[in-house]
């Protein structure tokens, strides 16, 4: 399945009148299973897109792993270079200062920026592109690779993270430019230092869709206390300490998350021993019920769960089970105290968060407000006839 469009076969399908005129204003995918005709769509292939006289809306591939088409090109006579000029405008809208200072960057955003199941991420000298299927893979060809190596990386890793799949710790991946990495390398959030994995693992140990959440919740918790949930690799934990936070707790069910955690807070020069700092072992259901009984609070808790969680008999699902933990965490949450709580399903929407809150706040018999809802980083565009993905939701309430 090559960009080669005088040999590439395809089939054809001219979608209704509202579809196509949806396509002609830059929708960036189809769902394969509210198309016509869709039991057909179960192996990938290319499909040309025609209006109901004829003229051409877009090139799609054909992607069953995600029950998606993803339209990928506009240009009936060359959808490869198409392809490569949309990484070149994404490119050309993010800050050429902050790569080259180091700075994570979020350079190609999905839908955002019209390549549907493409993200590129700057991790200073290291590039990673992240595709949603194998469906995707013959797209990366000399054009694109010639569009990344414009910012002169070291390293630039291909990984696949197919939707549907049960991903567990590892993903497909492999290097396109310089060899294997193994380890972890430093990168700059805010000026932050963390260390981050490019390779061998499901997630690079920083998620920084959340920098401008981090630094404001970080900023307005100095010397606060702070209880991050789900703390991962001690990310939120970090600023809130480099803040001038009076005791940071950490709490993860996993001891190499702690470890990681600990080593972002020495490379940073802040003392992961002292006694204000806590890197907690434990299940959060359970800690917040020590919590409870031992009638403790804090004055500042992030909540910024996964989607799933097993951990031993304990099953949390972020669709149906956030309002629960907003609950508990509004009992443990001092007057005025202030609960930052995200929601990254990628389906979710400020509409649907603010009723989880709302709904937590209720179970709980404790009254909250929302005090702000933060929008997107500049690199994480949305784009509007897609917002499934807008990606994280961050909002942060206030007990009243």
């Amino acid at each position: 399945m090559k960009l080669n469009s005088t040999k590439l076969k395809y089939r054809t399908l001219c979608p209704p009148l509202p579809l196509a005129n949806r396509i002609k204003e830059g929708l960036p995918r189809l769902i394969l299973d509210r198309l016509p005709e869709s039991h057909d769509f179960t192996e990938t292939a290319w499909c040309k897109l025609r209006d109901s006289q004829g003229g051409f809306l877009s090139w799609g591939c054909i992607d069953p792993a995600s029950n998606a088409m993803h339209l990928i090109s506009s240009s009936e006579a060359d959808p490869g270079l198409d392809l490569s000029s949309r990484f070149e405008n994404a490119l050309s809208k993010r800050s050429a200062q902050e790569i080259s200072k180091g700075e994570v960057v979020r350079i190609v955003n999905g839908p955002g920026d019209n390549l549907s199941g493409f993200t590129l991420d700057s991790y200073g000298s290291t590039l990673i592109l992240t595709l949603e299927s194998w469906a995707l893979s013959d797209l990366v060809d000399y054009n694109i690779h010639k569009v990344m190596v414009t910012l002169k990386p070291e390293h630039i890793i291909l990984k696949i993270r197919e939707k549907g799949r049960k991903l567990k710790g590892k993903i497909p991946e492999r290097s396109l430019l310089g060899l294997p990495m193994e380890g972890k390398i430093q990168v700059q959030e805010n000026g932050v230092r963390y260390l981050v994995q490019p390779m061998g693992n499901l997630d690079t140990g920083l998620f920084f869709d959340l920098r401008g959440a981090r630094k404001e919740f970080a900023q307005n918790a100095k010397e606060k206390s702070v209880l991050n949930l789900f703390s991962y690799t001690g990310a939120f934990s970090l600023a809130a300490a480099l803040e001038g936070a009076s005791q940071v707790v950490s709490v993860d069910t996993s001891p190499e998350c702690h470890k990681w955690a600990r080593e972002n807070f020495a490379l940073n020069n802040v003392d992961h021993e002292a006694e204000k700092f806590r890197f907690v072992k434990d299940n959060v259901f359970n800690y917040i019920e020590k919590l409870v009984k031992r009638s403790e609070s804090y004055e500042r808790i992030i909540l910024d769960p996964p989607v799933r969680s097993i951990a031993g008999t304990g099953r949390f699902f972020l669709k149906s089970d956030l309002y629960k933990l907003v609950a508990s965490c509004l009992k443990i949450l001092s007057p005025k105290g202030r609960l930052l709580v995200t929601d990254n399903t990628m389906q979710g929407t400020a509409a649907k968060l603010t009723h989880k809150i709302s709904k937590g706040s209720d179970t709980a018999g404790i009254p909250c407000s929302i005090i702000k809802t933060y929008e997107p980083e500049p690199d994480f565009p949305v784009h509007p006839f897609w917002p499934k993905g807008q990606g994280v939701i961050a909002m942060e309430v206030e007990r009243t």
